[in-house]
């Protein structure tokens, strides 16, 4: 029997606010879209575009797909949606710390039940790491959405799937830097899809790994520094402890919350995140969610 509308339950104190924030960053977005507490995301499901609308309220989250899904099929887009919703990591670890650690509880402060969400695939979370690379945000949701509306594969509803990496990988550079890409991140992003499409790497594989084997996956890959495999861990494969060291963000929100004269190198931003492990990727999303 196929299922259009199904109820997700979320924990005691789910907080949709910075889940809403994070998927909203692009108010343009071709694959995801944000009204009130709705959120509209296009994913590929058994090869085909599904609109998921994910309306959050009082008693769960309303699941509607269209087109209507059954067996497999709705279990893979249930299991999207619950990572798109932060649904997929767990807050308590870190939040049990708050009552006798005082830094963790400052940490927290008024954001307890905050939760990081996660890119729909594991390759959608590259791409986004690939293009954010030296760009600021509004100039890397511009790239994206070229790329998607290249490659993606159209909803009815007029949105676009995000492309997996066989669509990525039939693109030549060319077309991207057509499309305004430095020719290195477009030779990054098409040698990273071929090598998923050519079968060198399994992108949705990595997190059924260890974060060590799967960070060594991607180092063999161009163009993927250790802040584009952190933020990879953390954002698409949802590795509990990871450290996007490097990040504009995270030095920004570490100088603040530190009260720092400076902006943390690299090695002080690894320095700084320590006393949070293992839930190094948590303590990064609140220090995120700090600077908002």
């Amino acid at each position: 029997m196929s299922a259009s509308r199904i109820l997700l339950t979320v924990p005691a104190g789910y907080r949709p606010d910075w889940v809403l924030l994070y998927h909203g960053r692009d108010p343009e977005g071709l694959s995801e879209r944000v009204e009130g507490h709705v959120l509209t995301k296009v994913v590929l499901v058994a090869g085909r575009p599904v609109r998921l609308r994910m309306e959050i309220g009082a008693d769960g989250v309303g699941l509607d797909c269209d087109p209507a899904l059954d067996g497999d099929d709705l279990e893979t887009a249930t299991g999207i949606a619950r990572r798109a919703l932060g649904l997929a990591t767990d807050v308590g670890g870190l939040e049990a710390r708050a009552a006798d650690e005082p830094e963790v509880a400052r940490l927290i402060g008024d954001r307890a039940g905050l939760r990081l969400p996660l890119s729909g695939s594991v390759f959608e979370g590259l791409c986004w790491a690939v293009i954010g690379q030296q760009v600021n945000l509004r100039f890397a949701a511009v790239l994206r959405r070229r790329m998607i509306d290249l490659a993606g594969m159209s909803h009815p509803s007029g949105m676009v799937a995000h492309p997996g990496p066989e669509a990525v990988a039939r693109l030549d550079v060319a077309d991207l830097t057509a499309r305004q890409f430095s020719r290195a991140k477009a030779e990054y992003l098409v040698g990273a899809a071929r090598a998923a499409a050519d079968g060198h790497i399994d992108f949705e594989a990595l997190p059924a790994l260890g974060p060590e084997e799967a960070e060594a996956r991607l180092a063999a890959l161009r163009g993927l520094g250790p802040w584009s495999r952190q933020y990879i861990l953390l954002r698409a494969c949802g590795f509990p402890d990871c450290v996007p060291a490097g990040d504009a963000g995270l030095a920004a929100a570490l100088q603040r919350f530190h009260g720092l004269e400076d902006r943390p190198t690299p090695e002080a931003q690894r320095r700084l995140m320590q006393p949070y492990a293992p839930w190094r990727s948590l303590a990064t999303a609140h220090l995120w969610a700090s600077l908002g």
